[in-house]
């Protein structure tokens, strides 16, 4: 019985780690790849995948300009080089992992920082990525190439119409009334002067129909400058999508439309204070 227990605790605790340790991906589509080449970073001891599965393509061939610093595997065979068989297939591969290894002393070209190209030949099209070596914690160790079908479809900016039967309601302010003018009532006694007490002055300020604030338009107004800006934003290429910063805003417009403020969604999601408001700015003009 004790060694069964023993056997339970351990694999809950494996079963934990695991979770605790899965690294991130990041996410690209066809599109994207095809009209501008993508810098991927493979850090030293993680390697990165490239995975195709989602775009029911295979690899046919995979080319590394300069082998001396990479290496990649795959899950499946490929296509001889020299072949010219255009039907060839290879082993319906769908994924490669590239890996740094010890630089080797091959008589290429290289570039200051390590980086060289690496080209993806599938059945359908071919795919074109600049890597370069990197050190430390990964941001992603896995690239996945989408359909463009899959890509999410762009959020329209609500305009927010005051609805016809809310009306805001006028400021007004009650004008003190005027005090009755002073008495002096003469006799053969003494003079004697009587003055009212003072009437204090009533103010009523009406205050707009609740109705009309809409609460949380702040929020989703936010949100939705947020998305646009990030939106100009990719198409700038100031942020790519898929990126640390792209997951950070979208977190922040997801906070946003839950009614949480400008501040809490900046703490909550981790997004740099300096790109969230640059990217409200885009997204108001």
């Amino acid at each position: 019985m004790l060694k069964k227990t023993t056997i339970i605790a351990a694999f809950l605790v494996l079963t934990s780690a695991a979770k605790a340790t899965a690294m991130p991906a990041r996410t690209v589509y066809e599109k994207d790849v095809n009209s501008s080449t993508i810098e991927l970073k493979v850090w030293k001891g993680y390697g990165l995948t490239i995975n195709l599965m989602s775009t029911g393509e295979t690899i046919k061939q995979v080319w590394i300009g300069d082998p001396s610093r990479f290496a990649f595997t795959s899950n499946g065979g490929l296509c001889p080089k020299q072949t010219n068989d255009s039907s060839c297939t290879g082993g319906k591969t769908t994924v490669i992992f590239v890996r740094q290894i010890d630089p080797i002393s091959f008589p290429v070209t290289s570039s200051r920082d390590g980086s060289t190209q690496i080209t993806v030949l599938t059945n359908l099209k071919q795919y074109q990525f600049k890597v370069v070596p990197a050190t430390g914690n990964p941001a992603y160790t896995s690239l996945v190439v989408k359909s463009d079908s899959d890509r999410p479809l762009p959020i329209i900016r609500e305009r927010w119409l005051r609805p016809p039967s809310v009306t805001p309601q006028p400021l007004t302010v009650q004008k003190p009334q005027p005090a009755p003018p002073v008495v002096q009532q003469f006799s053969s006694s003494p003079q004697t002067i009587t003055v009212p007490p003072p009437q204090s002055v009533a103010a009523t300020v009406l205050r707009p129909n609740p109705g009309t604030t809409l609460n949380g338009a702040i929020q989703r107004n936010d949100a939705n400058a947020l998305v646009f800006g990030l939106a100009e934003a990719g198409r700038k290429g100031q942020v790519k999508p898929g990126s640390t910063t792209w997951n950070k805003v979208q977190d922040a417009i997801k906070l946003l439309r839950r009614g949480k403020t400008r501040d809490e969604a900046i703490s909550l999601s981790q997004v740099d204070k300096t790109t969230f408001n640059q990217l409200l700015e885009w997204g108001r003009l």
